[in-house]
């Protein structure tokens, strides 16, 4: 189990203070420092759309990237990843990169009008820049009570990928976003901490496979994108009366 955990938030859609130097940004990225006995692992989940603002907001936070062990990317949106190469251009050693397989594929939506929001890069790139591809749809132990979900279990009736495409064999299909997965860490007398990035699989859907994975019904939080905007009332409050359970 993890003895003590930190979670500093990088990017964020805003920031608190009017006049902050720290600069937000449409997306996510929060690096985690979980203590286990004598050891430290330390995690980037997610790492947004811009370096410029990472770096920035790193700085004036305190973090040193150079110190990350694992990147764990989310899903393949640029808003979660696209800054990717530049960081690992800037971490001074090769460092894993947790992914699923799908997470390159073509991603684009139509609404209003045709929209790329996929990743601009390829695996060869992250190769290159140092990246260590760990390209996987089971879940991943990255340290003792530290695991990747992996492809997640989707149960619930009322959780739903919609509006999003992919290109597969040549042919335009609905992606219902496979290549989402979440960052869990079992945080010792206190449960289960659920760091999502934009849970398209379902935030209810993505704790209660974190449940199931780790044997434990102890949660003790859950952060990170929800994407609920544009849900339905009745889907926002099934959704909080599950989560309350």
């Amino acid at each position: 189990m993890v003895d003590e955990l930190g979670l500093t938030i990088l990017i964020e859609d805003s920031v608190a203070e009017t006049g902050s130097r720290l600069i937000a940004k449409h997306g996510l990225s929060v690096f985690a420092e979980a203590k286990i006995g004598k050891s430290t692992v330390q995690i980037m989940m997610d790492v947004g759309p811009s370096a410029e603002a990472l770096l920035n907001n790193a700085d004036i936070l305190d973090v040193n990237l150079r110190k990350t062990d694992v990147i764990v990317l989310s899903h393949g949106h640029y808003d979660h990843g696209e800054c990717l190469i530049n960081l690992l251009g800037n971490m001074g050693k090769p460092v894993p990169v947790v992914a699923h397989p799908r997470i390159f594929n073509p991603k684009f939506s139509v609404d209003p009008k045709l929209r790329f929001n996929g990743l601009s890069f390829a695996i060869s790139d992250v190769e290159k820049a140092g990246g260590i591809p760990l390209l996987t749809k089971d879940p991943l132990k990255i340290a003792k009570g530290v695991t990747t979900t992996g492809e997640i279990e989707r149960i619930t009736s009322y959780e739903n990928v919609r509006g999003f495409w992919t290109i597969d064999q040549d042919r335009i299909i609905k992606d219902s976003m496979l290549d989402d997965q979440a960052l869990i860490f079992n945080l010792k007398n206190k449960g289960l901490v659920v760091i999502a990035g934009c849970a398209h699989a379902g935030i209810v859907n993505t704790v209660n496979y974190a449940k199931k994975l780790m044997k434990t019904s102890k949660v003790y939080g859950v952060l990170g994108g929800f994407h609920l905007v544009g849900a339905s009332n009745e889907r926002i409050e099934v959704t909080v009366k599950d989560l309350l359970r």
